[in-house]
């Protein structure tokens, strides 16, 4: 009898104390404050359904959302990119991808059918002839009508376009063919730039390129965890009981979303404080109202969003 009471009162310990760091949020005050970015994906622009996601193109064009009157920019454009600065953005997030002849072009496909009216690849094309494309076509919420259609002609901007436009702003940089040939035009073109503005250029892409960058160009980080690295942290915060990160992301920012976060011990206060104690940046993606007021007191490092011109303002009024 005195065993099976021993037993129990062992038990009942473990089950309160896993209960406890479980849903104790921890100490908002045990956090610190560090500087606030407001990241815009690919800057301002209209937004597709992502349960319509096809997979055997990845082509997002093709079932976007009917564009309201504060959606009128096309994705990954000098338009664009500036609309978001304006709105309150302090960083923005590009994507790159390489022309026939060897110039970083700003652009999230490879394809050139899926958003614009040209054929082939993105590498198949000189600089020149990519200008010319027309970057809004592709672009349709029910098959019929293409409201960007004719809004796009020669809206394809450089990596140099963009640099040069904004040159006192912050890039987020996808590396999206995650090759060496790409990384060695992007050191190329980063080191154009004068060495106080190189720190405001953040690597996106295979763990390893962004190695490679960083030793070439000290100034130049990764930001942003890759998938497999985000999935081994938190499955080590899981398993640690809230305690610890491991070194997959040491260094670099976590991005979690509503859904996900409810899931992890002491969310959110313990969870930020263990990330800084890693030296590892927690970033929450925020589209949406219900995303707003989750995320608005939050003490964490920044914010992503794909809805720039409706998130922006509710952080900068």
């Amino acid at each position: 009898m005195k065993k099976k009471y021993i037993l129990f009162t062992i038990l009942f310990v473990l089950i309160s104390f896993t209960l406890f760091k479980y849903f104790y949020p921890g100490d908002k005050n045990s956090v610190e404050k560090h500087d606030f970015n407001i990241m815009a994906h690919r800057g301002a622009h209209v937004m597709w359904d992502k349960t319509k996601y096809d997979l055997a193109t990845g082509c997002e064009a093709t079932h976007i959302y009917k564009p309201t009157e504060k959606q009128t920019y096309i994705e990954n454009t000098i338009e664009s990119i500036k609309r978001a600065f304006d709105l309150g953005a302090n960083m923005v997030e590009i994507d790159i991808r390489s022309s026939k002849d060897n110039i970083l072009m700003i652009s999230h496909e490879i394809n050139l059918e899926c958003k614009t009216d040209g054929k082939g690849k993105i590498s198949d094309y000189t600089v020149e002839e990519l200008k010319k494309l027309d970057v809004g076509y592709g672009f349709t919420y029910d098959g019929e009508h293409y409201p960007y259609r004719g809004k796009g002609i020669g809206k394809m901007p450089t990596l140099e376009d963009v640099l040069n436009t904004f040159p006192d702003k912050k890039f987020l940089i996808d590396h999206k063919d995650g090759t060496k040939e790409t990384a060695d035009l992007l050191i190329a073109e980063i080191k154009k730039l004068p060495q106080e503005r190189r720190s405001n250029i953040f690597y996106w892409g295979p763990p390893e390129m962004g190695t490679y960058i960083n030793q070439n160009i000290p100034e130049v980080k990764r930001l942003l965890v890759s998938r497999g690295e985000m999935k081994t942290c938190v499955i080590n915060y899981e398993l640690s009981f809230g305690e610890t990160f491991g070194k997959e992301c040491k260094g670099l920012a976590l991005g979690m979303n509503r859904e996900y976060a409810k899931y992890l011990w002491g969310w959110p206060y313990n969870f930020i404080k263990k990330a800084q104690e890693n030296n590892s940046l927690v970033f929450l993606m925020v589209d949406n109202e219900k995303d707003f007021q989750w995320a608005k007191d939050l003490p964490v490092d920044g914010i992503i969003t794909d809805y720039i011109e409706d998130i922006a303002p509710k952080y900068v009024q």
